[in-house]
């Protein structure tokens, strides 16, 4: 039995993964999440510029030997933009898993087992569900400011309950049919037939939600940073645009300081919904 479970984790996986690169949407959009990933992991090799290094003259114009020009202190832009990848997809990708995780565990457990345990679980889903995100966020941020732990923990920990319900009503639908109580009769315990039986037919759903999830925390990560509640410390898209609008590059014409990130935000963005939409798709046709 446990040299099953992983043949059947990978095998969903692969019957998912092909299905989403046999679509155009699909293939862009894992193209552009996967282009950021490298760009973010590989930025020490590929970064011109260390991004807190003077390496010319302030408000330089984009040219050679700076391609998207340097801010007011000097500083290559281009090496602040490869390495904003990394502050960006780090708040993206971390909330996103948190809030998967919590999500796919509560919706299964509450789905599962139902009852009291069930509706219990679903109560304090519904309670979380109408919390404020960003106003709670901003006051979180205030009070603990520039620490991107926290920022990443609350994200994902107000971010789950959607997630929770919809795995829910599959787990219910899932439960129904005869191949759970194949399992059930075969000797399999309650865990088992959870994550060996139900989680791998949930696989394009915990996804698809933990996408759209990333795609939220990166957007309301740069928007905190934007308004001054961020981390400075964290180089993102986000404190770019902040120092950007801080220090006047607007009124003073510099449009390679403020543009490229909000393009590579909208792009991110872009693929990661493409990449949303198409599994979307995929787990519809099955």
């Amino acid at each position: 039995m446990s040299s099953s479970r992983p043949r059947r984790w990978i095998s969903s996986l692969w019957y998912y993964l092909r299905a989403l690169l046999g679509t155009t949407p699909g293939r862009i959009g894992i193209g552009l999440s996967l282009g950021f990933i490298l760009v973010a992991v590989l930025a020490p090799w590929i970064a011109p510029y260390s991004p807190t290094s003077l390496s010319g003259q302030p408000y330089l114009p984009p040219s050679m030997k700076h391609i998207l020009g340097t801010d007011d202190a000097g500083e290559d832009l281009l090496s602040q933009l490869i390495w904003g990848a990394r502050g960006s997809l780090l708040v993206g990708l971390s909330a996103a898993a948190i809030s998967v995780f919590l999500g796919v565990s509560v919706g299964l457990l509450a789905g599962f087992y139902g009852g009291r345990r069930g509706e219990t679980l679903m109560r304090v889903t519904d309670v979380i569900l109408v919390l404020p995100l960003l106003p709670l966020l901003i006051v979180v941020a205030a009070l603990v400011p520039g620490s991107v732990l926290v920022e990443i923990v609350v994200i994902g920990i107000l971010s789950w309950p959607p997630t929770a319900r919809v795995i829910r009503s599959q787990t219910l639908t899932l439960k129904a049919r005869p191949f759970v109580d194949a399992s059930r009769l075969s000797g399999m315990s309650d865990s088992e037939i959870m994550t060996q039986v139900l989680l791998p037919n949930m696989i394009p759903l915990a996804v698809l939600y933990g996408v759209f999830s990333a795609v939220s925390a990166v957007v309301i990560e740069s928007g905190l940073d934007f308004i001054g509640l961020g981390s400075i410390n964290n180089l993102s898209w986000g404190i770019m645009l902040y120092f950007a609008l801080a220090r006047n590059a607007l009124l003073r014409g510099s449009w390679w300081w403020f543009l490229p990130p909000g393009l590579m935000i909208a792009l991110l963005g872009t693929g990661l919904i493409l990449v949303g939409y198409s599994l979307e798709k995929v787990a519809k046709i099955r």
